[in-house]
Formats: structure tokens, sequence, C-alpha cells
């Protein structure tokens, strides 16, 4: 998954499956937390996975607070933590709670990158928990996190249902980040979404299709194509071959559903990066009689000089036609 992908769709949600967490997976996660930064490499975190059959289930279910029953159903909890003395001191600012903080959004992040659902918890007793994991004396429990796949809101109780339905919320940029000085806010300038999204419906083939009966996958390199070249000559006003001065440098597909030859099937694309010689377009196939969307993409272009065979800057013209599909 695309790295903002991930982080878009990383949430602390409460409704757990009971469907199993490979163990492969649960390594994978504890490798990325294995690979994160720390005060002169000193590494201090430590994780204790306590599966669903676990021997220290049950008294680690007891630790965590009431508010917290929903992560029982979880089928896996993860102990968070380090000693001090494992970690760097740098003057008298002692470092073992922010490296085992990196180590834990490592750990998240690659969570979700492999469709699983996280929620780190501070909702615990610390003198029952120490004593189900057995934790030495001068070890630090920082959190506990469940992990699992996501399950259904109904089965939660109203409480935890109504804290997963409210919406994402964030500060302003202008509020946690300062320019310069403390105080003197940074200013965000890019737009979270961009002020127009490029749309065109695509034709299906019944040479699209394959014998599974839906469109193969292949096939939606093809659209995508189209979506790009129509979008070069409906906002950019490219009239000719020649006139397109990019190569495709990148694609990245995530097939959802399947496309069938009844679907009715668009394309919706718009810019969310520019740099130097490159653009990357993110890109929805989807049907718009009831939004299903079928395939999630993002494609790399990079601007070429196919006379010179090298690439060239991203010029003032395309930027000012291509402004308003910028964003996100």
């Amino acid at each position: 998954m695309e790295f903002h992908r991930v982080i878009g769709a990383r949430r602390s949600l409460r409704a757990f499956s009971r469907r199993p967490v490979e163990m492969e997976k649960i390594e994978r996660m504890l490798d990325a937390a294995r690979w994160s930064p720390s005060c002169a490499n000193r590494q201090p975190w430590r994780f204790v996975v306590v599966g669903a059959d676990a021997p220290s289930r049950a008294a680690v279910e007891e630790a965590l607070d009431a508010g917290n029953d929903w992560a029982k159903r979880a089928p896996v909890l993860i102990a968070a933590g380090a000693r001090r003395q494992d970690a760097a001191v740098v003057e008298s600012r002692d470092y073992f709670l922010l490296d085992t903080g990196m180590a834990l959004m490592s750990l998240l992040y690659r969570a979700v990158d492999l469709g699983l659902l996280v929620h780190p918890m501070a909702g615990w007793k610390e003198e029952p928990l120490r004593a189900a994991l057995g934790f030495p004396d001068d070890f630090t429990p920082a959190a506990v996190v469940a992990v699992g796949y996501a399950g259904k809101s109904g089965d939660l109780d109203e409480a935890a249902r109504k804290k997963d339905e409210k919406p994402r919320a964030r500060k302003p940029l202008g509020e946690v980040a300062f320019r310069s000085r403390w105080g003197e806010p940074f200013e965000a300038t890019l737009p979270s979404l961009p002020a127009k999204v490029y749309e065109t419906e695509l034709q299906l083939r019944f040479g699209d299709t394959d014998a599974m009966g839906h469109v193969n996958n292949a096939k939606v390199v093809t659209y995508l194509e189209l979506g790009r070249i129509r979008f070069f000559a409906d906002v950019m006003g490219v009239e000719r071959v020649e006139d397109i001065r990019f190569i495709l440098a990148e694609v990245s597909c995530r097939y959802r559903i399947p496309i069938l030859m009844h679907d009715r099937v668009f394309v919706r694309m718009h810019i969310t990066d520019v740099h130097r010689s490159s653009f990357r377009f993110r890109c929805d196939l989807f049907d718009p009689r009831d939004g299903r969307v079928f395939v999630e993409a993002e494609t790399v272009q990079v601007m070429y000089d196919y006379t010179t065979g090298r690439p060239v800057p991203v010029d003032a013209d395309f930027l000012a036609k291509a402004r308003d599909y910028i964003g996100g």
C-alpha cells in the first residue's frame, strides 16, 4: 500500500473480528518496529505478544480498564515498553519512551499495510499488567495494542460504537508547527483536496473479459492510460501525440472488486504530487450509479524530451493548467 494510503487508513477503531491473525504478520510488524530510529541506536523497546490462547491472556484482559472491554475480542494484544537504563540520556533528557513511541508507530503503520486493525491503548492498570506479563521492576510499560481484523460495529456496545462513528479530526497545522520560532505558525499552503477532479467514462469491450467473466486485471492499465490521455486532451489542451511530453515511470493498482461487462465504469483522477520532473496521478475506477470502486491506482509520469532522451522539468504552463486538479 502506498504510504499516504497507510496514513489515511490508520484509525483506532474498536470493532474487531474473531478471525485469527497470522503470526507471519505479527512478525512483520515487530520487524518494522525493530528497524525504527532510536537515540544513539540503543533500541530500548521491548514487546510482549499475547495471543488468544496464551496462558497470560485472561490476566492481561483483567488489567484492561472497563471502557476497553472491546479489546478482549482482538485476537492479539501486544504490550510495549522500555527500561530507562537501556536507552540514551542526553543532558537530563531520557529518550527511552520517545524511542519506544517511534517503534510503536512503525509497528502500527506496518499493521495497516498488512490489512490489519490496530488500536494502541493507555486504558489499563499497571500493576495487574506487570504481574500478568512478568515485567521487571525497572521496566516501564507504555502501551497495550489490540491487533486483529476489522469486525462489525454492531458487535460493540453503544458507547464504543459512538466513539467509532466520530469523524477523524486533527488540529490545524499552524497550531502544532511553527516557522523559525515558537508562536509563529507554519501556515498550510497545500490543498487537502483538489478544487476539481477529472472524470471520464470508459467503454468496456467484450474482448477485455477473461475466462472468469470479468475484465482482466491487465486491462486496467490500459484504462488508466485512456484516462491520462483524455486528461491531457481535455485539461491541458493537447491535440497531437507529439505534444504528450511524458513517459510512464510507475503504476500501482489495488484491485478491490471485479469489473463485469454490465458495469458502467468511469475513471476519476487528480494530481497529488508534483516534483521537479515528475507528477503523480491518483485514480479510481468506479461505477457512478452506486459509487462502487473497482480499482484504486496511482501512476507516476516523468516529463521527457524525446529528442535528447532525458527528463525535463515540469514547466509553468503545465502547472497553470493543472493547478485546480492538484491536491490531496
